[in-house]
């Protein structure tokens, strides 16, 4: 059935679902099935005005070097229906690093769901390292942050004089402390070990150094540190720093996580598919194996019950999942016994048996027509005679719906497939009293990708060669697709692209973004489909880490307004108040920008709000607006301004291995030839690239009232330092950029700022505050009022005077005590843009908005060869083509052209991509390029 059809009758066939069977009575009376179609019908309304929107970001590569450019294609979706999201138009893309601390953030616009971008990896302030890319909207801040987007990866320095280390940790109790032994071993590129060299070695819990030595590699290169492990350290979050001692080795600085993995630290949990276990009701159990690291591990064990008789026997199957039965017994208690590699063993207990209840089983085999469910009751249960409903949820909405009974015994009921769309399928069983009793995840898949066809202009290309790709994108049936698709070329013998390990567009929008916890190897379900082993691990997965974000209970809650709102566009948005900081109705209000040329006014409302549309701010725009009253004056008003303030997100214990440390043999031949690479290209260019130099005039504070006449200051912060402090406090500014400032406490008690040890005086606008200070005030806190409630975007420059050369002028004009001497004074100067001094602590009308960087396109950089150009091994991209904006046609069609870079070998490229109408496609290639006659 064509997609557009299906949709068009989805609804009107839910609400005549049957599942007839024997022991079953489907709608048999009015308020069942009253129930259940209100049911449907509020789910459907909910889940459309809910809109929870999914972003998946494809990026040119799975991992970067500093100085990299990270490329991204964003889709913005839209459940139910998983269609280009319409409420939202706005992108937040940040990156963070593995200390939660965010580095970069820029917004772009979306058109249509979609959005593309770069950040580029400056070595001025990415560090090598763990990182985390997220991307979100403000509306999806309404759904908590399981909803963000959210891709971890390392960004590595490889430089030819690293080091690689290789470690081997272990652990021994001994009394009552445990005991770490580190055998790491350092060696250089070629092998050849770092020996009899000097090192620190210092042990850490996040940003706490627990244990610091000195040690020494041995001839081989080898360390052997052995130490005591805190009682209290988070193995989790343990990190090895190993710093060379050496004098004039660059300060050589290595951080490695210490994985310790200890067995008897596995955390083994088990799930009752359904949600409990019943007391003579057959149960089927699945477990989940974790690590210390919080990665899956294989175990076996058996399960005991109280008398120490073996009941069943487990084994996981898949990253340390697995499921098996049992059949539980009253008054029952069971655990499990997994044994360790020293020959103990490790207990842990079951789930508690419950005497009443009802167990919900799923059966949904590959290539099967329709999903079975399996319901059994307990005696009492049986007895009551009670109403159950049994619904399937799928997207939010309220696909299937049953009443029925247990008068019979067990139930079994048979839901076709059809009936669902792809991905996570919940049922629910809920009770009389409306409330769910059970809950079961099982995954949808119509093996209806879109299919991509890729051909080329050639099978073998030659270097700086031309590459024409023709693209063709056809839905299940046949029929041409039109949609938006990104596609990534790069150098494997640079890039090691793992399609399974990071997942696609497909697993991402249909499973993992509705699962909880770590997804390991996301990508490896994106076949399972296909792949009756993959199928079971898949169901596996989702009775252990399923969940998803609309709860039953929500839907029968009263409806409350969204905290944050959808952004269909960029908008400056405030409000102008009085003296008495009441809303100033009809103002004029007057939007001034450079960059972009900008000048627009607009009026206030009743409530004093103004609001600007239409504007694309530049990165590094910024605006300056200016309130009028009722005379047209700017006086007596005031602006304040709706910023957006990010979302603070909570620190994710994922750590990235350093490419340096136990690399493997292909990872090492992938670096080694990156470095030849760049070694090659260096000595053709002769290495004669000059940094840019830049020569700065004296720099002059315009308007300042400084005594001793423009730029003559021991130290200025200027209006470019201040434009990168957006808004942050004045006293914040000067504890950052001023060298000695602090707060003393005399013998008195009395408490004032200082400049080092000199007493500091501040000057506003040419004016000394301490000329208004009231005696019954404290130096303390009458300062701190002005330096809380300035910021940096009412000050053009801040003038610091600490010598005596330029304090000499100050200490005359302003210390009363004649004897004065200018060495104990120091001074600083700010120039406010309102100008009025400590009167009007605001600039009066005036604000200087800087809004979030805001990213717009820019297209990759892609050379253009002549025909039979000489590859000098200048071209050594590892991104060798990024295309983020491929659109098919009527026809499913597109091209893409590009050139192939000097180093031979194959190249991967990788195609993702929606319809923008629920459904996805992915398709990954190699073109081979050789060595070119004309360079041999």
């Amino acid at each position: 059935m064509p997609k557009s059809l299906f949709l068009h009758v989805f609804n009107y066939l839910l609400c005549f679902v049957l599942g007839l069977l024997s022991s079953v009575q489907l709608f048999a009376q009015e308020s069942p099935r009253a129930f259940i179609n209100k049911v449907m019908s509020t789910a459907d309304t909910f889940a459309r005005g809910k809109a929870i929107e999914k972003i998946y970001l494809q990026t040119n590569k799975p991992n970067y070097e500093v100085g990299d450019t990270l490329w991204f294609k964003g889709y913005l979706l839209e459940e139910p229906t998983l269609h280009a999201a319409a409420k939202s138009g706005i992108l937040y893309v940040e990156l963070s690093n593995d200390s939660n601390r965010v580095i970069k953030r820029v917004m772009m616009p979306l058109f249509g769901g979609l959005a593309f971008g770069n950040i580029a990896l400056s070595e001025k302030e990415i560090l090598q390292g763990g990182y985390f890319l997220r991307a979100y909207t403000n509306w999806m801040r309404n759904f908590g942050e399981s909803y963000v987007f959210k891709k971890h990866f390392y960004i590595g320095n490889a430089v030819s004089n690293a080091w690689l280390v290789n470690y081997m940790a272990s652990t021994q109790k001994s009394a009552d402390k445990e005991k770490v032994q580190l055998n790491l071993r350092v060696t250089k590129f070629d092998t050849f070990p770092v020996g009899v060299r000097e090192m620190q070695l210092r042990l850490t819990d996040g940003k706490r150094t627990l244990l610091k030595n000195n040690v020494s590699t041995d001839l081989d290169g080898i360390i052997a540190a052995n130490f005591d492990l805190p009682e209290k350290a988070n193995a989790a979050n343990l990190s090895i720093t190993m710093q060379d001692l050496r004098k004039g080795e660059d300060n050589r600085r290595l951080v490695m996580p210490l994985i310790l993995n200890r067995p008897d630290h596995i955390d083994l949990q088990f799930m009752p598919e359904g949600g409990e276990l019943v007391a003579g009701l057959p149960a089927r159990i699945a477990f989940k194996a974790l690590n210390e690291d919080g990665y899956g591990v294989n175990i076996s064990g058996k399960i005991y019950n109280s008398k120490q008789q073996e009941m069943a026997a487990f084994i996981a199957a898949h990253k340390g999942m697995g499921v098996f039965n049992l059949l539980p017994q009253q008054d029952e208690i069971y655990t499990a016994k997994i044994k360790l590699p020293d020959g103990s063993f490790k207990t842990f207990a079951l789930p508690a048996v419950k005497s009443s209840g009802i167990t919900l089983q799923v059966n949904s085999p590959l290539n099967t027509d329709s999903v079975e469910v399996l319901l059994n009751a307990t005696p009492d249960v049986i007895a009551a005679g009670n109403v159950y409903y049994l619904l399937g949820q799928t997207h939010g909405l309220v696909a299937y719906g049953a009443s029925l009974h247990f008068k019979n015994g067990g139930v079994r009921l048979q839901a076709g497939r059809n009936l669902f769309p792809n991905g996570i399928l919940r049922f629910l069983l809920i009770g009389a009293d409306k409330k769910l009793l059970n809950e079961r995840k099982v995954f949808i898949d119509h093996n209806d990708n879109l299919k991509i066809g890729v051909s080329s202009n050639n099978t073998i290309y030659a270097q700086r060669d031309s590459v024409i790709v023709d693209i063709e994108v056809k839905g299940v049936s046949g029929n041409p697709v039109q949609g938006s698709f990104s596609m990534a070329v790069t150098d494997n013998a640079q890039v090691k692209t793992d399609s399974v390990a990071n997942g696609t567009i497909k697993s991402y929008m249909l499973l993992t973004s509705d699962l909880k916890g770590t997804i390991e190897e996301p990508g490896y379900y994106d076949a399972a489909g296909k792949d009756a082993r993959k199928w079971q691990h898949l169901d596996q997965l989702l009775l252990t880490q399923g969940w998803v974000g609309y709860d039953w209970k929500e839907l029968r809650a009263p409806a409350t307004s969204p905290v944050y709102t959808a952004e269909k566009q960029f908008l400056i948005t405030g409000h102008v108040t009085n003296m008495f900081n009441k809303p100033v109705a009809n103002s004029g209000v007057t939007l001034f920008s450079k960059k972009p040329m900008i000048v627009t006014d607009t009026v206030t409302n009743k409530q004093g709000e103004f609001i600007f549309k239409d504007i694309f701010p530049a990165d590094t725009a910024v605006f300056f607006i200016q309130a009028r009253n009722k005379k047209g004056k700017s006086f007596n008003v005031g602006i304040e301004m709706d910023e957006f303030k990010p979302p603070v997100f909570a620190a994710v214990n994922d750590r990235a291995t350093p490419w340096f440390l136990n690399i493997d043999t292909n990872s090492m031949l992938r670096v080694k030839k990156q470095l030849s690479l760049k070694d090659e290209m260096t000595k053709i260019t002769g290495g004669n690239v000059l940094k840019e130099v830049v020569v700065k005039d004296k720099r002059i504070i315009k308007d300042s009232k400084n005594l001793n006449g423009p730029g003559e200051a021991d130290l200025i912060i200027d209006e470019e330092t201040l434009q990168k402090a957006s808004r942050t406090s004045l006293g914040d500014l000067i504890t950052k950029n001023v060298k000695g400032f602090n707060l003393y406490t005399d013998k008195t008690g009395l408490s004032y700022y200082r400049l080092n040890t000199m007493a500091l005086h501040l000057i506003i606008d040419g004016m000394d505050i301490e000329f208004f200070k009231p005696e019954t005030l404290s130096p303390y806190l009458y300062f701190k009022e002005y330096l809380d409630y300035y910021d940096a975007e009412e000050i053009k420059g801040i003038e610091v005077m600490k010598s005596m050369r330029n304090t000499f002028s100050y200490t005359r004009r302003y210390i009363k005590n004649p004897m004065a001497e200018p060495d104990e004074n120091a001074f600083i100067e700010i120039t406010t843009r309102g100008g009025r001094g400590p009167f009007v602590k605001k600039a009066v009308g005036t604000y200087v908005y800087r809004p979030m960087s805001f990213s717009m396109p820019v297209q990759f950089y892609a050379p253009k060869y002549k025909p039979a150009s000489t590859a000098d091994m200048t071209d050594i991209r590892s991104t060798v083509h990024w295309a983020p904006h491929i659109v098919t046609d009527k026809e499913g069609k597109a091209r893409v052209s590009f050139y192939t870079a000097d180093n031979p070998g194959d190249y991967t490229y990788i195609i993702e991509g929606t319809d923008l109408e629920g459904s996805f496609g992915v398709k990954r290639g190699t073109l081979t390029v050789k060595k070119s006659n004309l360079n041999q």
